[in-house]
């Protein structure tokens, strides 16, 4: 599924493309998705509005318009947006073609449907479900500060507590599992065993891990792309996640895994504590 610098990367390419472009017009069929996805009325939503500077919160996208309200999108575990140029053939699963007034269509492609597009109303934002209960940013500046203590009062695992949405927003299962390979802490090491010092280290990897994950432009590991269609190049320095039984880079260990908050956690034995 794609994380923070996934999301990130497809904002930052939009931010250089849409801002002060008109919508045209909005086309696709209605799907099942995360949400129901309903075209006719996005396009009621969105016709004639034009776009400001897209914004992120944690994995979620808003492209924002100039007049109030944004398209609030998710890519779900097989989507990305690509803003393609004028009859360009349409790939299958492409479920929304946002036409621009220069011609060009940003479409959304979700083969597998656990993404979403939906348009929120002006002030509609605070109390929408996926945004409301969101914590701060993993790529926050202060995360040193505001972190540690929150998983400090926990007792769950650090591994599932790096994945609560609602204490670190845009973190997933390939960050979180890096960024504990990098501060040298055992996934499985409940919060409030874990000493101060060692989780300001731990908040301190997961924002360096985000950033060298964003000047590589994401990890690809199946579906993901940015909207240009170039896929990311962090796997090649993924240390831990995908890594189960090899050995580790530093120490030489085999590394091992297990299920943690229901998603499969590596670890090298001899370096995470």
């Amino acid at each position: 599924m794609p994380e923070l610098p996934e999301v990130e990367t497809v904002r930052r390419a939009l931010a250089l493309k849409l801002p002060g472009r008109r919508i045209e017009a909005v086309r696709g069929r209605r799907a099942r998705m995360r949400r129901l996805l309903d075209p006719p009325a996005l396009a009621r939503s969105l016709a004639g509005r034009r776009l400001a500077l897209p914004r992120r919160r944690g994995k979620y996208l808003l492209l924002d318009t100039e007049d109030g309200g944004a398209l609030l999108i998710h890519l779900g575990m097989s989507g990305h947006l690509q803003l393609v140029s004028p009859g360009r053939p349409v790939e299958p699963h492409t479920h929304l073609a946002i036409r621009l007034d220069d011609g060009r269509e940003l479409r959304l492609t979700d083969p597998r449907r656990f993404g979403f597009a939906a348009f929120l109303p002006r002030g509609a934002e605070a109390a929408d479900p996926s945004l409301a209960g969101l914590g701060p940013d993993a790529l926050d500046d202060a995360i040193e500060g505001w972190l540690p203590p929150l998983l400090k009062a926990r007792r769950a695992p650090l591994k599932a507590l790096l994945l609560d949405q609602r204490l670190v927003a845009g973190l997933g299962n390939i960050y979180a599992t890096e960024a504990l390979f990098r501060a040298g802490i055992r996934p499985s090491r409940p919060g409030n065993a874990t000493s101060s010092t060692r989780l300001r280290r731990l908040a301190g990897s997961v924002r360096n891990v985000l950033l060298d994950a964003l000047s590589a432009g994401g990890t690809t590991l199946r579906d993901h792309l940015s909207p240009d269609g170039t896929p990311g190049y962090f796997q090649v320095e993924l240390d831990a996640y995908g890594r189960a039984g090899l050995p580790c880079r530093r120490c030489g260990a085999l590394l091992h895994t297990a299920r943690i908050a229901g998603r499969s956690t590596v670890w090298c034995p001899s370096c995470q504590r």
